[in-house]
């Protein structure tokens, strides 16, 4: 996530993020490891988990840390309570269908010849797909196509 983004939840939400510093408290001090796309989603989420607390953060609440993995969001925090652990699970789960890069509509879980997964809007697949030099079908796995799991084969000019 760029700079920019990653002070504006810092800012806003200083109380979840007050071990950023701390390596051996949280992986907050390698930022959001994710792309921009989820943003909005992030910072909902924040929001909602404030409000679920009535801004009143437990003390031994925080965020350890935000990243993308297989393709989804994943949010780690400490000591939450199942309310708060279902407003991530909800977030979790939109994030399979918002692009990681821009924020709309994500389609497809592109895997490339590295073992990376990744939701992304047809353009920004198409982008990624001529930015590394793939053929239209090296994005997709023979694990995709044998178990019918969701992609589209693209052509790069469309």
């Amino acid at each position: 996530m760029n700079d920019k983004n990653t002070k504006k939840l810092f800012d806003d939400f200083p109380e979840f993020f007050k071990h950023k510093e701390n390596i051996q408290e949280s992986l907050m001090a390698f930022g959001f490891e994710c792309g921009d796309g989820w943003f909005d989603l992030i910072y909902k989420l924040c929001s909602d988990i404030k409000k679920m607390y009535n801004c009143v953060i437990p003390k031994d609440f925080y965020v350890v840390q935000v990243k993308e993995k297989f393709g989804g969001l994943r949010f780690y925090v400490t000591f939450a309570s199942e309310e708060v652990h279902d407003l991530i699970h909800v977030a979790e789960n939109e994030s399979m269908y918002i692009c990681e890069h821009c924020g709309k509509k994500g389609e497809y879980f592109y895997r490339d010849k590295l073992p990376w997964i990744l939701t992304l809007c047809n353009d920004c697949l198409k982008k990624r797909i001529k930015d590394r030099n793939l053929d239209e079908g090296d994005y997709i796995s023979s694990w995709q196509k044998k178990n019918k799991a969701p992609f589209k084969i693209i052509k790069v000019g469309e």
